[in-house]
This record gives structure tokens, sequence and C-alpha cells, in this order.
């Protein structure tokens, strides 16, 4: 299938690793021209080599926090500047804190504000205005199942998870009939260093091993595996795509099965 992505320019956030930079090398494998972005330079400059040297496609390195107000103001411009345009938007982020509702802080909801929240709606209004005026526009932002089914255990992520989905479908609405759609992908787990970390921090808490977790949390779905960054970058390629003109205001779960509802 050609998705007709030659000529198209993309911003991928997060990419430095992960399911962020899965979705970089999709659409550069694609022929997409793709700036990515991450707070720390050598990683994000190390993942555009790679990137480049797998899919010999044109992908450009950017430093910048995103949970910074002054890096969320000048990303766009400074990436609109080096690619002329933002053709396709795919706003990946950091894992906010994981307690329970008692044991939230005032901190830990700032956080989580400032990674899932802030970002997708400062940088979808930087973009908006260039995607209105060409007539095109793919916004996708990445989820997570706990905003479609809320998880006690991380109410933080499982609030602002929702927020986001309510932020796609409103954004979508609003900008559906001048080319743009918008999106989520609310993946279940996948096998990426950010999974593998949290369950060394579960570990800790609960005295098992992090294999005893990482087992656990490959039981959750249905399939009883982790899910691969590279299908999950495979998805968000096509929602970015013309062939994808349809779809739009709506929340992908990619879970192997795991949320039960509807």
């Amino acid at each position: 299938m050609d998705l007709k992505l030659n000529g198209l320019t993309a911003l991928v956030t997060g990419a430095s690793y992960g399911l962020g930079y899965a979705c970089a090398k999709e659409l550069a494998m694609e022929g997409a021209e793709v700036a990515i972005c991450s707070r720390t330079p050598e990683k994000i400059q190390n993942a555009a080599r790679e990137i480049t040297a797998a899919t010999n496609g044109l992908v450009h390195p950017f430093q910048a926090d995103l949970t910074k107000e002054e890096d969320l103001e000048r990303l766009i411009p400074e990436v609109e500047s080096r690619l002329n345009k933002i053709d396709i938007l795919v706003v990946s982020t950091g894992h906010p804190p994981t307690h329970p509702f008692t044991n939230t802080t005032l901190a830990d909801w700032n956080e989580g504000n400032h990674l899932v929240l802030r970002p997708p709606i400062a940088l979808t209004q930087a973009c908006l205005p260039g995607m209105k005026k060409r007539k095109y526009g793919r916004i996708v932002f990445i989820g997570s199942i706990f905003g479609i089914e809320p998880e006690a255990s991380s109410v933080v992520q499982s609030t602002y998870r929702t927020g986001l989905n309510a932020l796609a479908k409103c954004v979508a609405t609003e900008t559906a009939a001048e080319g743009i759609t918008v999106n989520v992908i609310c993946p279940g787990y996948f096998d990426t260093p950010l999974v593998r970390e949290l369950a060394g921090q579960y570990a800790g808490g609960a005295n098992v091993s992090p294999n005893d977790i990482i087992d656990y949390w490959k039981q959750y779905s249905p399939v009883k595996k982790f899910g691969k960054p590279e299908d999950l970058g495979a998805l968000v390629t096509f929602l970015a795509s013309p062939r994808a003109e349809f779809i739009t205001g709506t929340a992908i779960t990619m879970d192997g099965g795991a949320v039960r509802q509807w």
C-alpha cells in the first residue's frame, strides 16, 4: 500500500527511544521528512543517526523539554524554519507519577499535567494555523488504555489520559472540515525501555523481581504478550496518511484485547 507520505513533513516528540522512536522510524521509512525531539541532545542525535541509517530518510534532531513552557514555545517555529511546514504532529510524552489517589500530592498532579496534557495542547495550537492554511493536517496523540479504562493504582495517568481523549475529540470536531484529523492511540503494555524501568519500580515496592512484574503485565491481555513498538508506529503512519482521511476524533486501543468495553 502506498501511503503517499512523500513530500510530507512530520514532528514526533519523545522520539529518542520507545514508542516515539518507532513512530518516527516508520514515518521516515514511508517517505516523510521527520523532525524528532527529546530533552537530551545526545540521545536525540543518536536516534536521528540510527533512523537515517535504517531508512535512508531525512531526519532532523531537536532538543526540547516539553515540560518547560519556553521549549514548547520555541519548538514549532524551529521545526517549521528547518522543514518549512509541519503536516503531521505525533505527540508522545513521558510517564506521569504512578500512585493511588490517597498517595498523590499536588506536585504529582502538576507533573502529570505538564507531561500528559500541556504538550499536546500547546503543540497543537502552534501547528494548526499552518495545517489550516494548507488544508491538510494529521495529529496523533499517544495515550494509554488507562484513558479508556481507568486504573486505580495510576490515578494521575488515568485522569489526564482521559482528558487527552476529550481534547482530541474536541479539536477533531472543530477542524474536520479543514482537512485535519485528530486521533489518539491508546496502547496497552509494549516492550519498551520505559515499561521495563517501571517494572523495576513496581518490583521494589512489591518485594518481587522485575521479571515477575513483566510476566504479570504480559498476562494483562488475552494475547499474553507485549506489543511491538514498530506495530504501533505502523498504525500511526497510516493515521498520518491521506488514506486515513475518514478517521478522526477517535481513541483507538492497541492492547492485545486488554480493554473489555466496547
